[in-house]
């Protein structure tokens, strides 16, 4: 019985570290689709800033823990540009396309 026990714990945890590393929970990619090379600051509801030097064409990673819950501020060299999307608690992967006159958000939950 404690065997059983130990056994279904152990599977707990190791499912919710599989959903941590592989569904991408947390996970920000930003994309430079403008055909200029930009510094891109994100800022996060809960003041949690992300500061990235994208080459035209080129994407960055990042994995962010606690977000809090609204929208995300996107500063393109050093002018505010738009708040866009709508995080909560638990987010899945999130993707921010810089385009040339807007910023698109897309979410992917599993």
């Amino acid at each position: 019985m404690i065997l059983l026990l130990i056994f279904v714990a152990a599977t707990w945890l190791g499912r919710g570290l599989y959903d941590k590393l592989f569904m991408l929970e947390g996970q920000v990619f930003v994309v430079n689709a403008t055909a200029e090379d930009h510094t891109i600051k994100l800022t996060f509801p809960l003041g949690e800033e992300l500061k990235v030097n994208l080459k035209t064409g080129d994407s960055s990673r990042f994995v962010i823990g606690k977000t809090g819950e609204g929208s995300i501020d996107v500063t393109i060299d050093g002018n505010g540009k738009d708040e866009v999307g709508y995080l909560t608690t638990k987010n899945g992967m999130m993707i921010l396309t810089i385009a040339e006159d807007s910023v698109i958000f897309s979410q992917f939950s599993p």
